[in-house]
């Protein structure tokens, strides 16, 4: 074995003990949490019992609260107590040594302590209350003046905003220079925080999606608790169909807000999904304001024809759900525009009603053809007798003549054995007379004709016609079918009537409801007409009953246009816009006071998707909006803050230009991107909103330190000061 050079073998053991008490990274960052390398008998300087005046406690107590700087700790200290001296310990901390004072006289002893607290303490917590005291009302001045407060560029925001604040507070306590540097670093703070909650939310969503909250139950609708927030988003969980129910448990179950899951549920669910801006999603009415002041330009020129572009996009999307639904309600056709619904039924029904007549006519040209055939004597007598004392009850000889003498000719055939074929030839001349100019004599000729022709169907019925077997079935067929004709038909008070009845005008015979009036004359003028006409349920069910699919469908698409005229609303400049929440208020209010016509003309998974509809666009169109110039508001707001906050010429600098310039214009573009990019709902955390106020606690006083001492772990300042 060769011999070692003492030297080398002195190095080697040096360079292995050396090694051996080099304490690991995990022990290292026990130490920096812990403290532990801290002198014990130096306390921190919330545990020295300085002796305080209050004001002198109001300072320090400001001062650790705003910066960990060694040099700005050193100046502050000495403004509060000019005679403070400093020094080290053996791991290189600084320490202040303060001379101690009773009723104002130094009495000649000194109190050494940690301005900076060893290791994550109490200045570190003070320094995060701070941010998070802070993070709530600067969001909500932000969010009031249109500046975004959610996702990364809200937290960008937030964060260089508090960063600027606190240095402006810690620069003033200390005497230091402004630091225009801290507000890009608050700002970063504030995105790397936000960044961390999300990696904690990642986490936290997978865990949860182990074991997915239900949202449905048994009978496939929505349980109590996710019925409660589909409701507080203004959803109606009754008209959620099993499709967006699906979509809602599929989006909860990925960690989205059910009432967001909600919206986006029922976006996606309608024939053409209709894109929505975070601020709609969420209903942060924060986030809507900030989206309102892109659009109106306080952002620039770049996000205001973002948000133009994508309204614009949402409109069309509306409107395609409107033509959709539409088609939908007579698949296969045409749409129809609006009263053409209404003529073509009437159209179908006159069809109808002439081919009725010609089979009653058919029937009684039959029944002419057919052997003698009467009635009974004494119901032959007695249907006269009636018929003369309904003449009298509002008619005379003077009044109507005409009807008088067909009334004499009627007592003739009576007692001369009550000819049925002589009784109808009689029944022709009373209806041509009611059937001219309306005058006294046509009224008088109506109100015979009605009580004659009820007591010839009571004779019928009564088996009271006499004479050849094979006339009076004729007759029989005939006369039942004729009163079952003036039943559909002639109904004075009927719809069928009413569309299909004619009469002389100019000396030609006309329909009494011209076909361009046939879709009023159903529905009424309007669509609050739909919900205030009471016996529209009653018309819509014959109508329903009698016309041919085709034209029923053609009606019901005129139904729902007259609905979705309320959708359209002049905005400025004169240009027409949807409205949901106008198109909302009409089909809740027809829901509500007409029921009978919503399930006459719509089926359930038709009902659902208009109120799916309803909800969507109530949502889209409806959102916070800010009435007055928001870019001028907004500057006069950050002109206010400046005067509150900032003081000093640095700090009035800083909100009124700096901040300006940062956020607002060189952020617009992305925010307005942010703002419209998909219909993708934010996920959350139970129990952990949005982070806000990472930035100051990672920012503040940061440029004066450089960088923060080893026992001090960024991750741990920012941590504490990222989740409010």
């Amino acid at each position: 074995m060769a011999d070692l050079d003492p030297i080398a073998l002195a190095a080697a053991i040096a360079e292995a003990q050396s090694k051996a008490e080099k304490p690991s990274v995990a022990s290292r960052i026990w130490t920096a949490i812990s403290g532990s390398d801290a002198d014990p008998n130096i306390p921190s300087a919330i545990d020295a019992n300085l002796g305080l005046s209050a004001s002198e406690s109001a300072r320090m107590t400001a001062l650790l609260a705003t910066t960990r700087s060694e040099d700005r700790l050193k100046s502050g200290i000495l403004k509060i107590e000019p005679e403070t001296t400093f020094g080290t310990d053996e791991s290189g901390r600084m320490y202040a040594m303060w001379p101690r004072s009773e009723n104002g006289k130094k009495t000649g002893a000194i109190t050494r302590f940690y301005p900076n607290e060893p290791g994550l303490g109490m200045t570190d917590i003070m320094q995060a209350a701070g941010v998070t005291a802070m993070a709530t009302p600067v969001g909500k001045v932000l969010g009031a003046i249109g500046l975004p407060v959610a996702g990364y560029l809200g937290a960008a925001a937030i964060g260089g905003t508090e960063a600027g604040l606190i240095e402006a507070a810690s620069s003033q306590m200390s005497g230091a220079p402004y630091q225009l540097t801290d507000i890009p670093i608050g700002a970063f703070g504030g995105v790397v925080g936000q960044k961390l909650i999300n990696i904690v939310g990642s986490l936290v969503n997978t865990i949860r999606r182990v074991g997915a909250p239900q949202v449905l139950g048994p009978d496939g609708k929505l349980l109590p608790g996710p019925a409660k927030m589909v409701r507080e988003a203004g959803l109606d969980p009754d008209q959620v169909s099993a499709s967006v129910a699906a979509e809602i448990q599929k989006q909860v179950a990925a960690g989205v807000a059910p009432e967001a899951a909600a919206v986006t549920a029922m976006s996606k669910g309608l024939p053409t999904p209709v894109p929505m801006t975070q601020g709609q999603l969420t209903g942060s009415k924060g986030q809507q304001l900030a989206e309102d002041a892109m659009a109106s330009g306080a952002y620039g020129q770049t996000a205001e024809q973002t948000m133009q572009t994508f309204r614009t996009g949402q409109q069309a999307a509306l409107r395609e759900n409107v033509t959709g639904m539409t088609e939908a309600l007579a698949p296969g056709g045409v749409p129809v525009a609006k009263g053409e619904g209404g003529r073509l039924a009437q159209e179908a029904l006159v069809a109808l009603r002439a081919g009725d007549k010609a089979k009653s006519d058919a029937l009684y040209a039959q029944a002419r053809a057919s052997g003698a055939a009467a009635i009974e004597p004494t119901a032959a007598l007695n249907i006269a007798d009636t018929a003369r004392s309904a003449y009298r009850e509002g008619f005379s000889p003077t009044t109507a003549p005409k009807m008088d003498e067909l009334l004499l000719r009627l007592d003739e055939i009576m007692a001369n054995g009550g000819d049925i074929k002589a009784l109808n030839q009689w029944r022709t001349q009373v209806s041509n007379l009611r059937a001219g100019v309306p005058d006294v004599e046509g009224a008088a000729a109506g109100a015979v004709l009605r009580s004659v022709d009820a007591n010839i169907k009571d004779a019928v019925d009564n088996q009271l016609l006499i004479g050849d077997q094979t006339a009076v079935d004729a007759w029989r067929n005939a006369i039942t079918n004729y009163a079952g004709y003036a039943k559909t038909w002639k109904d004075n008070g009927g719809i069928l009537n009413l569309l299909t009845e004619t009469s002389i005008r100019d000396g030609s015979r006309q329909l009494k409801v011209a076909p361009e009036s046939a879709a009023n004359a159903i529905f009424t003028m309007t669509a609050s007409g739909l919900a205030s006409k009471t016996g529209l349920p009653r018309d819509l069910l014959t109508l329903k009953a009698k016309l041919p699919t085709e034209q029923w469908d053609q009606l019901r698409q005129e139904a729902f246009i007259r609905l979705t005229e309320t959708l359209e609303k002049v905005g400025t400049g004169g240009a027409e816009n949807v409205s949901g929440l106008t198109f909302k208020k009409a089909w809740v209010n027809l829901l509500k006071n007409n029921p009978g016509v919503v399930n006459t003309m719509f089926s359930k998974a038709e009902r659902d998707t208009i109120t799916q509809f309803a909800d969507v666009a109530a949502r889209a169109t409806s959102t916070a909006v800010n009435a007055s110039n928001s870019a001028n508001s907004a500057a006069g707001m950050i002109q206010r803050l400046a005067a509150g906050f900032g003081k000093t010429g640095a700090g009035q600098f800083i909100l009124q230009n700096y901040l300006g310039r940062l956020i607002r214009e060189p952020y617009g573009a992305a925010i307005a991107t942010m703002a419209t990019a998909g219909a993708k709902a934010p996920t959350q955390i139970v129990g952990m909103p949005a982070a806000l106020g990472v930035g100051a606690g990672a920012g503040a006083a940061q440029s004066q330190e450089q960088y923060i001492a080893p026992n001090i772990p960024l991750v741990g300042r920012m941590t504490i000061g990222g989740q409010q």
